[in-house]
């Protein structure tokens, strides 16, 4: 059974631009084009009038950039597109990421480079359920993308134990033993991570899904996996909510 043609919006702000890539995405045959502008203005309405599969959005434009776009459509959380960016700057790769782009591709545009993103959206790494759709942006994924120390860095949060803080930086720990160090306030990848993960105080972010027991001598979590003991700590007035979440899901941190 053939998949239906991929709804797309287009924000550009170059006419030319706008016109080469509604002709290229429709010449496809994978996805049309239901709205499109050079005013970056009219991109909100647009795209929760229209509620697209794909965002097509340039990142440099006048007066709002496509990052301010993203911004303004989380705060209304009415509806979530896969977000393409598409620019002639690659030194906004890593921030794209970091906004859960779906895909990055640099200007002029390869149609075979655009003709493998609709494949990639079509082959299941894209579709979603409708209801899905309305999610708020930056939904938690199981893979998180992030700047880290020596370049980027790909999480598998199913692999996470436990997060600890220090300063701008935060570090993963994983199941294996392994330790990555990312560049990020533990705050703003909180924001990323799915509802198993709890905080357990200013500096720690822990995957309740590994969890042992609570030592109230120490305050610590506990989390032993095979033969190895973790233990990241947990703030005495955390105990309780974390309690109730283990025993009905239910969080109050």
């Amino acid at each position: 059974m053939d998949n239906p043609k991929i709804r797309a919006i287009i924000i550009e702000d170059e006419p030319e631009a706008l016109d080469l890539l509604t002709g290229l995405l429709e010449a496809t045959g994978m996805a049309t084009v239901t709205a499109s502008t050079t005013d970056p203005a009219e991109a909100i309405d647009l795209i929760v009038v229209h509620e697209p599969d794909m965002l097509f959005l340039d990142i440099r434009m006048p007066g709002m950039s496509g990052f301010d776009i993203l911004n303004e459509l989380n705060s209304l959380g009415t509806v979530n597109p896969h977000v393409v960016f598409t620019t002639a700057h690659d030194e906004y790769a890593i921030k794209a990421f970091d906004y859960a782009a779906f895909d990055y591709l640099l200007k002029p545009i390869d149609p075979d480079r655009l003709k493998a993103t609709l494949i990639r959206y079509n082959s299941g790494n894209g579709r979603k359920p409708e209801t899905d759709r309305h999610k708020p942006l930056f939904n938690n994924e199981r893979i998180l993308i992030f700047r880290g120390v020596t370049g980027v860095t790909f999480i598998d949060t199913d692999d996470v134990v436990f997060i600890t803080a220090d300063g701008n930086y935060s570090s993963f720990h994983f199941s294996s033993g392994r330790m990555e160090t990312v560049t990020a306030l533990i705050g703003n990848v909180e924001m990323h991570l799915g509802k198993q993960f709890f905080r357990t105080g200013r500096s720690c972010i822990i995957n309740t899904a590994y969890l042992s027991r609570i030592d109230m001598k120490q305050m610590t979590c506990v989390f032993i996996r095979g033969e190895k003991e973790y233990r990241c700590e947990i703030s005495r007035d955390k105990v309780k909510s974390l309690m109730d979440y283990m025993k009905n899901g239910v969080s109050e941190n």
